[in-house]
């Protein structure tokens, strides 16, 4: 559901990126004002504005865990308390887990990093040559060039043993989305591949490898792959802190799939402290910087540090005050997780919730706490010392970087004005290019906003990237790429509103697609925050070699889009529910639509393995009976969608009234 999703952002008084805590006078107490601090956060967390139900943050220092504490409810409708032996989903934190695998199987010799996945599990195919350069490593720093992620039955009611599989297959349809190991977009599938490859390699199940090679070694008994069955000590995730919602599976597991306590993934980071478990030399390859060829080309270092599985492993501003820090984020639907690593001081910091928040920003002040208590860096946060700037003249070659650009922002379109020296910034709000910013240029390639962003543009592989500066370092990550105008395609895409038919029944992850047409670029469309090139009639072709998740729309013979292994039908083909209509569902993934066309009230019986979820004209989830556990509907929904599934041949007999 997208309610359900959906990130919310919660306004904290917790410090910003790079925070400086305010400290009162030392207590004889051992880090009791970083403990103060994570109190300060988890009572927060759990009475502010926002979802977050149940919090779980532990510290480990000196390679003990010094501090432990749950906050909120795991179980609202029981009352019970998080504790010490209460498990969370961790999502891409699991990463970690994965790239620790991968190293075990080079310390066996069963591979090296840099072989070439095709030379290794002879099943993986692409559609799309280059796939036979993807190395082991590439999987694992997020620069292979596949398209992202598998959503389809990756987060499901119950557990899935189809989703590696179905994965398989979807990657045997897909193309790269640029040369293996050039750029590093955030990837998922490279981790379901990764795992495939460690049963493949090893002949076991991922979660026998996980238990027996690092679960069992390092005293993890809270720890395993998805909720065990009957699970007594979990923490749920609810809507609004009032609903609960389903047990979340992430099959997805390789990428996103472990759950476990915050005291036992401070337990694993202790595995980077001693060549215990690994061997010296595989420890510092594992904490090491994994980069993109594209760096070889910029000026500026790179502002994601990705390793092996970790999201980075330096920091600014610890890294230019000789304090390495790693640190790996998790989401999914119903969590948020965060870990930072100190590998010079054994310490690690967890923070795991159900409910949403911002990992990054909402751990760092404990870090920060932390290592200001203990001496590593001064009390007092670095500042911005760069003097204020004159703007100057732009230069002879900048208007080459002026076009169309997407990226997190959207669809923007990029110009220049040499008498003023400024950048502008015109954002695609559905219909029309807005302006939305400027910037002034003030040399070396920078442009400046009014908030004091910095901008630059640099050409990398080819590609013209707009690229945004972590001030005062010299960091940078690429925001946007540019676009290829290119020829216009007569096709047969129609800007309309897509539903999925095969969707499995226990999926948690239900989505819908919008495909827009812009006027300004005939060769393009947008669908799923991402813009594609159209290449001929029915088939169009990724674009962006820097974005995460991309997956080309595709229309069959019959005007079904393809997206991914999605199989979707347009809205405007959805026939109406006729006047005493049966509804009959064939089985699981043969889902069967229907338009809400006459004014009344709908109602209608949900039998035992039936789902029935009702989208608004917007397309807005009104019901989903999934999550509702409704098995009788009785609604308003003239103008409505209604979808009807079942994980077994039945018949519904909706009606209006």
């Amino acid at each position: 559901m997208k309610r359900i999703i959906k990130l919310c952002t919660i306004g904290l008084l917790l410090g910003v990126l790079f925070s400086c805590s305010v400290f009162k006078p030392a207590q004889q107490e051992p880090l009791a004002q970083t403990k103060e601090v994570a109190q300060q956060i988890g009572n927060t967390l759990v009475t502010e504005d926002g979802d977050v139900s149940a919090v779980s943050i532990a510290i480990m220092h000196e390679g003990t865990i010094v501090y432990s504490e749950g906050f909120g409810k795991r179980d609202l409708i029981q009352n019970l308390p998080v504790d010490s032996h209460t498990r969370f989903n961790i999502g891409s934190i699991s990463k970690i887990f994965t790239g620790a695998s991968i190293l075990f199987l080079q310390e066996d010799g069963l591979l090296s990093l840099d072989d070439k996945i095709v030379d290794l599990l002879p099943s993986f195919t692409m559609a799309d040559e280059r796939h036979k350069d993807i190395t082991v490593r590439m999987l694992l720093n997020h620069t292979s060039g596949m398209p992202g992620t598998n959503m389809r039955n990756a987060f499901t009611e119950v557990p899935s043993s189809e989703y590696l599989q179905q994965s398989m297959e979807a990657y045997a349809a897909s193309s790269l989305k640029h040369d293996p190991g050039a750029f590093a977009p955030y990837c998922n599938d490279g981790f379901s591949l990764a795992q495939v490859l460690v049963e493949h390699l090893s002949g076991l199940p991922f979660a026998q490898f996980l238990q027996e090679r690092i679960f069992s070694p390092l005293g993890m008994n809270d720890s395993s792959v998805g909720f065990r069955p009957h699970e007594e000590n979990m923490a749920y995730g609810y809507l609004e802190r009032a609903i609960q919602l389903p047990i979340e599976y992430a099959n997805i597991s390789g990428s996103g799939g472990l759950t476990s306590t915050a005291e036992d993934l401070c337990r694993y980071a202790a595995l980077a402290f001693e060549p215990t478990l690994f061997r010296q030399e595989t420890i510092t390859e594992y904490l090491a910087m994994q980069p993109p060829t594209y760096l070889q080309q910029s000026k500026y270092a790179s502002l994601l540090t990705y390793g092996l599985g970790w999201d980075f492993v330096s920091w600014e501003p610890y890294h230019s005050q000789g304090v390495q820090v790693l640190g790996k984020t998790g989401g999914t639907l119903e969590y948020s997780t965060m870990i930072f690593v100190l590998p010079q001081s054994h310490s690690v910091v967890v923070l795991l919730s159900a409910g949403h928040l911002d990992p990054i920003g909402t751990t760092l002040p404990i870090v920060d706490a932390l290592l200001q208590e203990t001496g590593q860096i001064p009390v007092q946060a670095e500042t911005d010392k760069t003097p204020a700037k004159e703007t100057q003249p732009l230069p002879l070659d900048i208007e080459a970087y002026s076009g169309y650009y997407y990226g997190g922002k959207g669809l923007l379109r990029l110009s220049f004005q040499p008498h003023a020296s400024l950048l502008r910034f015109e954002t695609y709000d559905g219909s029309t290019f807005v302006e939305t910013d400027t910037a002034r240029y003030i040399g070396d390639g920078i442009f400046e906003n009014q908030k004091g962003t910095w901008n630059t543009f640099e050409t990398l592989h080819t590609v013209p990237c707009l690229m945004e500066i972590r001030r005062p370092y010299t960091i940078a990550g690429i925001s946007m790429t540019k676009l290829d105008p290119g020829v216009s395609v007569e096709h047969a895409f129609d800007e309309s509103s897509y539903i999925p038919i095969n969707f499995p029944t226990q999926d948690l992850y239900f989505p819908v697609f919008t495909i827009s047409l812009i006027d300004e670029l005939p060769s393009h469309l947008i669908i799923d925050n991402a813009i594609y090139a159209i290449t001929a009639k029915r088939e169009t072709s990724m674009t962006l070699p820097s974005l995460r998740d991309q997956t080309p729309p595709q229309l069959d013979e019959e005007g079904h889009l393809l997206v991914g292994s999605y199989i979707c039908q347009n809205t405007k083909d959805i026939p109406a529910l006729g006047k005493a209509e049966t509804i009959t569902v064939a089985g699981n993934e043969k889902a069967v639509l229907r338009r809400i066309s006459e004014q009344g009230i709908f109602t209608c019986s949900v039998p035992e393995g039936g789902r029935v979820i009702v989208l608004g004209p917007d397309l807005a989830d009104l019901e989903d009976t999934l999550y509702s556990a409704n098995d009788e509907l009785k609604m308003d929904c003239f103008g409505s969608y209604v979808v009807f599934m079942a994980d077994k041949p039945m018949v519904f007999e909706p009606s209006i009234r």
